[in-house]
């Protein structure tokens, strides 16, 4: 499988990487055995890295993963990376909130440092109980200090954040320069983080984003590929957490229905092409994986082989895309 290097981190990065997260599951709910295969096949397909956060299922994805890994040798090992996301009502300091969290963290992973640690809280333009603002984030002994602390102290190679929200601050902090990393919200349905403008762009607008990144050297990583699950099938699980908020879930829906009206089946399955679609950028040195199934996992890595979608293909769904898929 090919290798990304992840922006100015210097470290590798398979084109696809394993997600740790609720939306999928696959670390949180199979049998140990199921999760265990996963890795085993992972592996073996070129995958080298695995994202999860404490946040997920309070903790348990961290500790299934820290279990798998603590039973692989040297010569297999996965990268790992994790996130915290912080609790601005709360009396204890930003600065003890992530050291508590961090070192939590490794001790479930059974690890004693990561190669990527994250901020996963939203980025927005007010206060609110669950997200921060740039200012927050910015300022004087605030967070991106308190990281580079953690940074320096050994216990992480590189840091990055979260980038959803409102985009106007997400781009402040990019700016800034103080992250390595970012993880950007990319898929069929909203591809904007890749437009230079928003143009008659009618819904979450994150343009401009990937060229700022660009300009600091970051390391980019590609969230939601399959829009928790909205493009990779009909059938609902229970598990589409929204993460953007301007169009409703049945309109998301009559717009992956026009996508595959569009294209037909002549290239893969429906998560198989979106998962061609995120590859079929340069710009994103990995597509994080949310997957339930050890099906979804081979279904992924057939998708990988097909490589990226046809330029005709591609140039077909930017003319949906920026006509708001009418």
């Amino acid at each position: 499988m090919k290798k990304n290097k992840l922006g100015r981190t210097g470290l590798d990065i398979s084109q696809v990487i394993l997600g740790g997260g609720w939306v999928g599951g696959l670390f949180i709910d199979p049998k140990y055995e199921t999760m265990e295969k996963a890795i085993e096949f992972s592996i073996e397909s070129g995958i080298n890295w695995i994202d999860t956060a404490e946040s997920y299922s309070d903790g348990q994805s961290e500790k299934n993963i820290g279990d798998l890994l603590s039973s692989l040798s040297g010569e297999n090992k996965l990268q790992v990376s994790s996130k915290a996301r912080l609790d601005p009502t709360s009396s204890e300091t930003f600065e003890s909130q992530l050291d508590r969290k961090l070192d939590n963290s490794l001790k479930r992973l059974k690890l004693d440092k990561l190669e990527l640690y994250q901020l996963h809280n939203k980025i927005t333009l007010e206060e609110s109980d669950e997200t921060l603002t740039s200012a927050q984030i910015l300022k004087t002994n605030s967070v991106s200090e308190i990281m580079e602390k953690i940074k320096e102290d050994g216990r992480v190679d590189s840091i990055g954040f979260t980038a959803l929200g409102d985009t106007v601050p997400i781009k402040d902090v990019v700016n800034t320069g103080s992250f390595d990393t970012v993880q950007i919200y990319y898929n069929l349905l909203n591809p904007t983080a890749n437009f230079d403008d928003k143009g008659l762009w009618n819904d979450h607008d994150f343009s401009g984003l990937i060229s700022d990144c660009q300009k600091q050297n970051m390391g980019i990583m590609g969230i939601r590929i399959f829009a928790a699950g909205l493009l990779a099938t009909d059938i609902r699980h229970g598990r589409e957490i929204p993460v953007t908020h301007v169009i409703d879930t049945s309109e998301q829906e009559k717009r992956v229905k026009k996508i595959f009206e569009l294209v037909g089946e002549a290239h893969g399955n429906r998560a198989q092409f979106s998962l061609r679609y995120g590859l079929s950028t340069n710009n994103l040195h990995c597509a994080v994986l949310g997957l339930a199934s050890l099906d979804h996992l081979e279904n992924s890595i057939q998708a990988v082989e097909m490589g990226p979608l046809p330029k005709d293909v591609l140039e077909e769904i930017a003319k949906l895309q920026k006509t708001n898929f009418i």
